[in-house]
């Protein structure tokens, strides 16, 4: 059976041409669906550190999800259009009957939601970025298992995370021009090869919402003197960056003057972990001076540079 799509006049139909391609792949299975709408030289990403797909590549893909899920079916739940970009967010659900990342068939039901960001190139989509909740899917599949109940106290182990020492990092991002900022200590190095990081940033916070939106973040570490700056970004308030001094970085991120320590970070992934997201990305500046770092422990904040190293 072979599917076309009727090819509109404008590319004001391009959503309308999204969803019809979308429903005929991915549900129906009619991978020639794709041809009309993504470009010969289409590149698809995931993440900052994975594959790149080209168009066929894609459709490979989508064969081995539908062996595995062949009753798939993808709701798109909302469409937003912006010049030559379309941000869509979606909703697969499937039940597992073949094998899939290696899993034998478990008959389970699976449900994983996300987002693809695409970009057109006339009337074709040249570029795509997806991300999704890979935790949900492991799961639903019962790889992992993050349902059960906690059994110590919180309480309990938030005094085991006050003996844990760590640095004072201020998260950034530009927000369509508004830079937006809060203290975070949850930072941490992913890899050196190629270079990623990540920080933790709980979902009620004000800069949550900006630093979803963005495509980059800024993290500057802060230095021993720096101890007000932390205070200003430790606490709520509209016009936190009108009280430091501040310069945008290579990529638009705001960084923070007079820190010890300065990356810019692609964002990759947005994983849902518990009362935070963990942004996940790829380094794409950086530079440190040779400052002592402000230190946070116990609920207070120290300066080390006087203190001595312990002979190893």
């Amino acid at each position: 059976m072979t599917h076309t799509l009727d090819r509109p006049a404008a590319p004001a139909d391009r959503t309308s041409r999204l969803r019809s391609a979308w429903r005929a792949a991915w549900d129906e299975g009619h991978l020639d669906a794709l041809d009309d709408l993504l470009s010969p030289s289409y590149v698809r990403r995931r993440g900052p550190a994975g594959t790149a797909q080209d168009r066929e590549q894609l459709k490979d893909s989508i064969r081995a999800v539908r062996d595995a899920f062949p009753d798939l079916r993808t709701e798109i739940e909302d469409i937003v259009e912006d010049g030559d970009r379309l941000a869509v967010r979606w909703r697969s659900t499937g039940r597992h009957t073949g094998t899939f990342l290696g899993v034998p068939p478990t008959g389970r039901p699976v449900e994983v939601s996300g987002a693809t960001f695409a970009r057109f190139d006339g009337r074709a989509v040249a570029e795509e970025w997806v991300t999704f909740d890979s935790r949900q899917l492991l799961e639903s599949l019962g790889i992992i298992t993050t349902g059960h109940r906690a059994a110590v106290d919180p309480d309990l182990v938030r005094g085991v995370h006050r003996k844990f020492i760590t640095g004072v990092t201020v998260v950034t991002t530009d927000d369509d021009g508004a830079p937006r900022g809060l203290a975070v200590n949850a930072f941490a190095s992913i890899s050196l090869d190629p270079p990623m990081v990540l920080v933790c940033v709980q979902r009620g916070s004000a800069t949550h919402p900006a630093l979803h939106r963005a495509s980059h973040l800024g993290v500057s570490i802060l230095a021993a003197d720096q101890l007000d700056v932390a205070k200003v970004f430790a606490t709520k308030g509209e016009d936190k960056f009108g009280r430091v001094s501040w310069t945008p970085g290579a990529f638009g991120a705001p960084l923070i003057d007079g820190a010890c320590a300065q990356l810019e970070v692609e964002i990759g992934e947005r994983l849902e972990a518990g009362s935070h997201t963990v942004f996940t990305g790829r380094v794409v500046t950086a530079r440190h001076d040779d400052l002592a770092p402000l230190v946070y422990s116990g609920g207070g904040f120290f300066d080390i540079s006087h203190t001595a190293p312990l002979p190893w």
